[in-house]
């Protein structure tokens, strides 16, 4: 008990301290240090919501931080858990829960504490990239839009997502300022890839299809471009023969691994299951991106999920008009290409694998933000266009 008041008094203050540190340090105006201010304060506050939904409800949070045996006839050893996934979780988790002895509580604001900084590197990224907007309003809703309550609430404890969405912001910032902090890159894929490897190969074929168009890259790209190639089949190939070595030489493993992914959902049974199966690939794609919608409301969790696809829904419009007024020239940095194609890939994806709201909204958490800047931000070019004209 003493050792969490302790620890959470450190992360408190510790925090504090670095929001000031950083808005000093990037010459924030004082309406842009409230923004950040009120973003930690909002952040935290979900961390709480997060840390009660799972006392009440249970979860793999839990789990994760109240470490079990990993076998029969085997003992606590911090060596025991090292791997991917999972276990990279109980990995890392083990000397604070175990050693420590820190409580859960201690666990879900430091998972909270970490994720913020993918909040801090995300407010860095929006105030750079909007910087120059003519119209002033539109920084700001850029700054709302990270406001979004389900990134928050899946990245507010002790989870996957957390650290996700840690190693997406890393790379995004590796990106934005290519080569420069190519460092984040490196960290930020292999911290993804130890998280959930599926999505680590997803965000590195990501990088890998966007980096050779950046300019630097520009005098070189005959070269690095058959060599992205070869790495993005590599990828494949490697996923293939990995899964091949189990199932059999054939393509036929793939299709049953995904029928056993959605029977074993379905076995879960509960409000939010969905027949994917069942779905044409239009009804797949609005799942993925504007479900629950308002009237399937059932609860209180449900409605904040229904509530912001609204908002989803709205940016998407907007996008769309945007992208018709500048004649479909899609003008984005690419940092954002970065995340759109991530986006896209995972999407697709999930539309194969999942087949539970809930699990989709926590899934699709950490990149979904991303889609309403991209449409803020083709509405902001199209103000530029204007304003040229």
């Amino acid at each position: 008990m003493v050792q969490d008041i302790a620890f959470i008094g450190f992360l408190l203050i510790a925090f504090f301290l670095i929001n000031k540190k950083w808005a000093k340090s990037r010459a924030y105006s004082a309406l842009q240090v409230k923004w950040l201010f009120a973003l930690w304060v909002y952040h935290l506050a979900i961390c709480l919501v997060f840390y009660r939904y799972i006392i009440i409800y249970g979860g793999d949070s839990w789990r994760y931080w109240n470490i079990p045996l990993i076998g029969e006839g085997t003992s606590y050893h911090w060596l025991n858990y090292f791997g991917t996934g999972t276990y990279f979780m109980y990995w890392i988790n083990y000397p604070l829960s175990q050693i420590a002895g820190l409580g859960y509580l201690s666990g879900t604001l430091l998972y909270g504490s970490l994720s913020y900084i993918g909040f801090l590197l995300a407010f860095d990224l929006l105030n750079s990239t909007f910087a120059k907007s003519t119209k002033k309003y539109i920084p700001h809703v850029a700054l709302l839009i990270l406001f979004l309550p389900n990134v928050h609430f899946w990245t507010a404890g002790v989870g996957k997502e957390a650290m996700l969405w840690l190693g997406l912001m890393l790379v995004l910032l590796g990106v934005q300022q290519f080569p420069n902090k190519i460092i984040f890159i490196g960290i930020g894929l292999l911290l993804t890839l130890m998280v959930r490897p599926i999505q680590g190969l997803v965000l590195t074929i990501s990088a890998l299809m966007v980096l050779p168009f950046h300019k630097t890259l520009i005098p070189y790209r005959k070269k690095i471009i058959p060599i992205a190639i070869f790495l993005i089949f590599s990828i494949f190939a490697y996923r293939f023969i990995l899964g091949s070595l189990v199932y059999g030489f054939n393509l036929k493993w793939i299709g049953d691994i995904l029928e056993w992914q959605n029977q074993y959902l379905a076995s879960f049974g509960g409000a939010s299951s969905i027949n994917m199966n069942d779905y044409n690939w239009v009804e797949k794609f609005s799942t993925i991106l504007f479900r629950p919608f308002i009237w399937e409301v059932k609860d209180f969790w449900t409605f904040a999920a229904g509530v912001e696809n609204i908002f989803i829904l709205a940016f998407s419009i907007l996008g769309f008009w945007s992208l018709y007024q500048l004649k479909f020239q899609f003008k984005i940095p690419l940092y954002l290409w970065t995340v759109l194609v991530y986006g896209i890939l995972l999407s697709f994806l999930f539309s194969l694998t999942l087949n539970n709201l809930g699990i989709i909204m926590r899934m699709k958490s950490i990149y979904f933000p991303f889609f309403s800047i991209i449409a803020l931000h083709l509405y902001y070019e199209v103000a530029k266009v204007k304003l040229e004209k």
